[in-house]
């Protein structure tokens, strides 16, 4: 008892694995009976055999010899379409195990915080949610026959008994012997087919960013580097697999089996010349021995399949056990104008959770405080922690010490969709999804109307450029927005962060691929959008830095100044070191008058 809690402890993906499966329950019931008959049915057809050979032999024409040979037809037909029926009914069963599986993985993965996407492959979740789940479906498909052989080994030694008994013992060895390669087949094979679910996800994560740093690649004349490390992962993979075929080539329970059908023919024609046996009885044995053959074969690739199918049921449920899900309703809430937007750090410290304990603060001891409707500019040298600090807001991470207060509540005791909702950021590096222009900047309202849309692109100075193309707000921006300039990209986005209305508005550097006209336009268009509402800055453009109700000067993660420009410029050496970059010392000294 004790051995079997362990033993559920240690595996629990295989209660995770059947818990899919028996959602099923009529599927599975069904799949269970087709083998149960289908054993039946290869038994009992070599029998009839048997016996309508005693009768031919024994010219016993009677209508009972009619009746057993329709029986036998009658077998034959009922074994075709239970074969038939099982094989569909085992593939139904894979396919909906299958989505009910990828349906968790994908709802799984979605609503893990940033830190799990951060440590793990982006080829490694593409692997997991195709391949690995595609093999989970073969197992569930063709694993009921990996199953049915071992039982039908049983009927077939207990059926040779009721014939004669010193046969039964005769095969008694070779049936052991079967058993025992079987098991010793899929010893040597397990540790090859569990490393090809791993080869084939480094093939995969290999591929994956080469593709998505093809333009790199290509810009620094570093292809044939990319094919040398494409080539490793697919070698180590060809290799795994080579492996795996020299063992499927010593398959020695089917060279046993056909050893004990050749030593029972010749045991059974002795016992027939001493009157112990019938012909028919013979006949019925060997064909029995012969019912094994094609299961036999089914375990050559049955084995593999579920070897690989519970590898990859333990490689999806450790990944969907890993780490924290941030739940989120399944109906969206409007929580629109809940915040008024007081925002206020109290001694905030953070890390990056890459599992180095020594890792260096990003933010350390972090403490300011932003009015309601206050725009606020965040300055500071690169990696200073500027933009982990909106992430914080955002709660995307949470911080190691300290507490975000948002209206003067802790950011944590509001609702997450609540905070993620009413918090827009526009990052620096732009998203878009291959969908048309409308898709994109509906992508955080999708009930917004064309007219709602059109606003905040004239907004956004980006109604003009997309009215040129062709298809206008339907054309196709290409992955990741290829086929849009970087300034395109980030009016887009930023019309996108204008369509959900946000409370708390962040920007970050969204302007930096902008002329300075089309900033200036942008800034004068939205100065309305800006009112009534908190809006964080993180920038270096000087007209936005000037106009701000208060400048944040950031440094090595702690905030070494905070004022308004004037008074900055003479009292903050770190905001000058900023603002310096753009201006001469004269110049510092003229603002400052």
């Amino acid at each position: 008892m004790v051995k079997s809690k362990e033993s559920k402890v240690k595996n629990p993906y295989v209660k995770w694995f059947f818990v899919h499966v028996l959602n099923h329950k009529v599927l599975f019931t069904l799949n269970f009976i087709g083998i149960v008959a289908l054993t039946y049915l290869r038994t009992i057809i070599p029998i009839q055999i048997g016996r309508i050979t005693d009768s031919i032999i024994l010219q016993d024409f009677s209508r009972s010899l009619i009746i057993t040979m329709l029986i036998l037809l009658g077998f034959y037909f009922l074994r075709n379409a239970v074969e038939y029926s099982t094989w569909m009914i085992g593939h139904q069963l894979g396919s909906k195990t299958e989505q009910s599986m990828r349906r968790e993985f994908f709802e799984n993965v979605q609503n893990k915080p940033l830190s799990f996407h951060d440590r793990i492959k982006t080829g490694d979740l593409q692997a997991l949610a195709t391949n690995d789940l595609r093999v989970v479906n073969t197992l569930i498909a063709h694993g009921s026959f990996y199953v049915y052989p071992f039982v039908q080994t049983i009927v077939t030694l207990i059926q040779i008994q009721t014939f004669n008994y010193w046969m039964a013992l005769l095969t008694v060895p070779f049936l052991g012997l079967y058993v025992y390669f079987v098991l010793r087949y899929r010893k040597h094979l397990l540790p090859y087919s569990k490393d090809s679910l791993r080869k084939h996800a480094d093939v995969t994560v290999a591929l994956q960013e080469s593709l998505n740093s093809v333009q790199v690649t290509k810009a620094f004349y570093a292809e044939d580097v990319e094919y040398r490390k494409f080539k490793k992962s697919v070698q180590a993979f060809r290799n795994n697999r080579l492996g795996e075929i020299r063992i499927q080539a010593r398959f020695y329970p089917l060279l046993t089996l056909y050893a004990a059908i050749g030593v029972s023919l010749v045991f059974g024609v002795i016992l027939i010349q001493y009157g112990l046996m019938t012909v028919g009885h013979l006949t019925a044995v060997l064909l029995l021995l012969i019912a094994l053959i094609h299961p036999t074969t089914m375990i050559f690739w049955a084995t593999r399949d579920m070897i690989r199918g519970f590898g990859a049921s333990e490689r999806l449920f450790s990944t969907i056990s890993t780490g924290k899900v941030e739940l989120l309703p399944v109906k969206k809430t409007d929580y629109s104008n809940i915040f008024k937007g007081s925002i206020e750090f109290q001694s905030v410290s953070f890390t990056y959770p890459n599992g180095n304990p020594k890792n260096p603060l990003v933010l350390n001891d972090l403490s300011f405080k932003i009015e309601p409707d206050q725009t606020v500019a965040l300055v500071g040298p690169t990696g200073c922690g500027k933009t982990t600090l909106a992430k914080l807001l955002l709660r995307l991470y949470e911080p190691q010490s300290g507490v975000i207060l948002l209206d003067g509540k802790p950011i944590q005791d509001y609702p997450l969709e609540m905070v993620r909702q009413q918090i827009s950021l526009v990052e620096q590096d732009i998203y878009l999804f291959s969908q048309t222009i409308e898709e994109n900047i509906k992508f955080g309202s999708p009930e917004a109307s064309k007219e709602k849309v059109t606003e905040v692109t004239r907004l956004a100075h980006a109604h003009d450029f997309i009215s040129n193309f062709d298809k206008g707000y339907d054309t196709i921006v290409g992955e990741r927005g290829v086929t849009l300039s970087g300034g395109e990209k980030q009016r887009i986005a930023i019309a996108r962060a204008f369509l959900t209305d946000p409370d708390i508005l962040i920007l970050d550097d969204s302007m930096s691929a902008i002329d300075s006209e089309t900033e200036e336009k942008i800034g004068k268009a939205v100065k309305n959008i800006l009112q009534d509402r908190t809006t964080l800055v993180i920038t270096h453009r000087l007209h936005t830095i000037r106009t701000s109700d208060l400048i944040l000067v950031m440094k090595d993660g702690e905030i070494v100044a905070q004022g308004e420009h004037e008074e900055l410029l003479q009292s903050s050496q770190d905001y000058r070191k900023v603002f310096g970059m753009h201006l001469d010392d004269g110049k510092i000294a003229q603002e400052a008058n």
